[in-house]
């Protein structure tokens, strides 16, 4: 039984955690695909967060310390609230749950969601190399996609319906994460990036108002790759928050 458990973000998949797991030579760090990612199953075509949470739950036998990025992360928080008796803590990096930023400050989440509507449209056309070039711009590294190779490229845009099909959980809430989030009794740490999308300082502060025991930090330089970009400054923020 591994101590720990690390989900990936959409569009990527478990190697984004090679630099976070090299810092924990001590602790047995498990990771997971989500579904129509690296070696994982594909999406069945039904409620993808449900998928996901479910391949997540399977992979505890006993308690232990999860830990999930961007899409990820809001997994991370699904499964906190279907099953919190299995979290000795959370660890959300860069959460995605849009829903927390409608709550605690609306306007500014309807601004996101105005920038989004480009790279849905293109989605929807099945321009899908358009709308990861668009997509990428915002939660991506800076400058990646014109440094990518081109196989590499057409494997994210191979992958980009997922993130329509994602859509209304994460800005909708359909898995019902909010309402259950004072549920949960585990200490939580928020890990965000100071050069991240503008929405993200209030999707924290919309989830530190619901959460009982959480200590919030921000990696100034950073962005929203941060177990890329900032594995080492990531892992040590997670260790002493574990310790």
């Amino acid at each position: 039984m591994p101590d720990a458990l690390l989900l990936h973000g959409m569009l990527a998949d478990r190697r984004v955690w090679r630099s976070v797991i090299a810092e924990f030579p001590d602790l047995d760090c498990a990771t997971m695909d989500l579904p129509g990612h690296g070696a994982a199953v594909d999406w069945d075509g039904g409620d993808y967060q449900t998928q996901a949470f479910r391949m997540a739950e399977a992979a505890f036998d006993a308690p232990l310390h999860l830990i999930g990025h961007s899409y990820g992360a809001t997994v991370a928080l699904r499964l906190a609230v279907e099953r919190p008796e299995l979290l000795r803590s959370l660890t959300l990096v860069e959460p995605v749950f849009f829903y927390a930023a409608k709550q605690a400050a609306p306007e500014l989440f309807a601004d996101y969601a105005t920038r989004a509507v480009p790279v849905l449209d293109a989605i929807a056309a099945g321009d899908n190399m358009r709308a990861a070039e668009l997509f990428l711009a915002d939660w991506g590294v800076k400058g990646g996609w014109a440094k990518m190779p081109e196989d590499a490229r057409d494997a994210i845009a191979a992958r980009m319906p997922l993130i329509a099909v994602t859509a209304d959980g994460l800005e909708k809430d359909t898995g019902r994460i909010w309402p259950r989030l004072p549920d949960v009794t585990c200490p939580v740490l928020i890990v965000t990036g100071g050069k991240s999308d503008p929405v993200m300082p209030e999707i924290v502060r919309g989830l530190e108002n619901r959460f009982e025991n959480c200590t919030s930090v921000q990696i100034d330089d950073a962005g929203h790759m941060i177990p890329v970009t900032h594995g080492p400054q990531l892992a040590a923020h997670i260790a002493g928050f574990m310790a």
